[in-house]
């Protein structure tokens, strides 16, 4: 049997081949642009150094990269080397850094066992991950170029900024782009009426109240603002419209990934499982998958592993009297991220992760501290589910009878409660009191004026 050490760059591989007894039996160097098909040189490499070539146990430091993807995707043994235990024996032994000793010495710890076996997941959990990893980086993408074209409208035209409220999208929304791709600058603003006004938001998708979304827009862009030469604006609105374009691009990015995303997300094993959870939507049960795979016990062989992978597991430093439990960095951040933002998520919708949130934090712990613990305990009952094959259980993964009469349970949040709906109907009793000034007297919108005051729709 053979076993084999390979240090990759950018432009080459060098490959050092040692047999059980550690001698060198031979070494090369794959060079990308000289081998087109580095995987099939590598195999004409390994053929005339023994009989069983094809069991060779191939040692890496990066396991992402194409040439082991494709390695192990052709039936070859790849396994993963720690490069951080690889940098302490060559300290340790005195090696000098070069690509021809890493490669032997990622040899000698093929041999010696020291190394991770590559669990690959199927390939439609592989698809999800790659589209996972395309999502994440569309809305980061969309996230930079929103804050661009804020920051540039706070330069020249700070209404803009505030012309579309939060609730509606802000300047990604549909209407506000529309409406700043035809008028990018205050001065050419001032100059749409009404009807022009009315005609981008309907372009744009809107279909109710759009004579009145037309004319508050009117009245924004009429109001005297501070102005700059006009040469100087004209150049700003270039640059706007620039930025403009990015975001549009950003935007059906991002939005045409999460289509593909949703596609991958149903074809996953474990997608009837994670749909059961309460606050976990498409997005955030896609990330979950595509981090946690389809194969948990392989990859981890406990749920333990898999929190600690996750980053929700402590870490706790000892020494003499001194005992610290600390955050742990070494972790894959994309799962700790999506962990939290489920755990986050959960607290709105699981009466059991609910009440766990709030005993933790009656206990003393800040609110992220309560959020990584909470994400502890989720962690591990979607590794019990996955493993066992049940189905997710609010009661059994926060231990609490459902029956009970002290049960915990998630209260519907009402935007308003008994006395501020008495209050708000005496005040709409009064002459001269609108709906609209009501609602802002409680802070809420007039949809819920209407809904809950009034007891009935509002008419559009």
């Amino acid at each position: 049997m053979l076993f084999a050490g390979c240090d990759w760059s950018d432009q080459w591989l060098d490959v050092a081949v040692i047999d059980r007894s550690g001698a060198v039996l031979g070494e090369t160097r794959i060079v990308y642009a000289e081998s087109p098909d580095p995987v099939a040189r590598y195999r004409e490499f390994l053929a005339p150094l023994g009989r069983r070539w094809r069991a060779t146990v191939t040692g890496i430091e990066d396991v992402n990269i194409l040439f082991a993807r494709s390695l192990a995707a052709s039936g070859m043994n790849v396994v993963h080397v720690d490069p951080t235990r690889a940098a302490r024996h060559r300290m340790a032994r005195g090696i000098s850094k070069t690509d021809r000793a890493d490669a032997r010495l990622i040899a000698s710890m093929t041999l010696a066992g020291e190394y991770r076996p590559l669990v690959a997941n199927s390939p439609e959990a592989q698809a999800l991950r790659v589209v996972a990893h395309a999502h994440r980086a569309a809305v980061a993408h969309r996230v930079e170029a929103l804050h661009s074209l804020r920051a540039a409208l706070m330069r020249i035209w700070p209404a803009a900024v505030w012309a579309w409220p939060a609730g509606v999208g802000g300047l990604r929304s549909r209407q506000a782009r529309a409406v700043l791709t035809a008028a990018p600058s205050p001065r050419a603003a001032a100059r749409l009426d009404r009807t022009s006004l009315a005609a981008l938001l309907t372009a744009a998708g809107r279909k109710r109240t759009v004579q009145d979304e037309a004319e508050r827009l009117r009245m924004i862009f009429s109001r005297p603002v501070m102005l700059l030469d006009s040469r100087v604006e004209a150049a700003e609105a270039l640059r706007l419209g620039h930025l403009l374009a990015t975001l549009d691009h950003a935007v059906r990015r991002a939005d045409d990934l999460q289509r593909d995303l949703a596609q991958h997300y149903t074809a996953h094993p474990f997608h009837p499982l994670v749909t059961g959870v309460p606050g976990v939507g498409d997005i955030l049960g896609a990330y979950l998958l595509a981090e946690i795979g389809d194969r948990p016990v392989e990859r981890f062989g406990s749920g333990r592993s898999l929190a600690a992978y996750a980053g929700v597991a402590p870490v706790t430093w000892a020494s003499g009297h001194t005992v610290r439990v600390t955050f742990r960095r070494a972790s894959s951040t994309h799962l700790r991220s999506t962990v939290h933002a489920v755990a986050f998520s959960m607290v709105s919708h699981s009466p059991g992760a609910q009440a766990y949130y709030k005993m933790r934090r009656c206990a003393g712990d800040a609110h992220a501290t309560a959020l990584r613990k909470l994400g502890r305990k989720i962690v591990l009952c979607l590794y019990r589910c996955m493993t066992s094959g049940l189905p997710y259980e609010d009661a059994t993964a926060f231990g609490y009878d459902p029956t009970a009469d002290r049960a915990p349970s998630r209260p519907s949040r009402k935007p308003l409660d008994e006395e501020q709906i008495a209050l708000a109907r005496d005040m709409l009793a009064a002459p001269g009191t609108t709906v609209t000034a009501t609602a802002r007297t409680f802070g809420v919108s007039t949809q819920t004026i209407y809904r809950h005051v009034l007891g009935r729709y509002r008419a559009r």
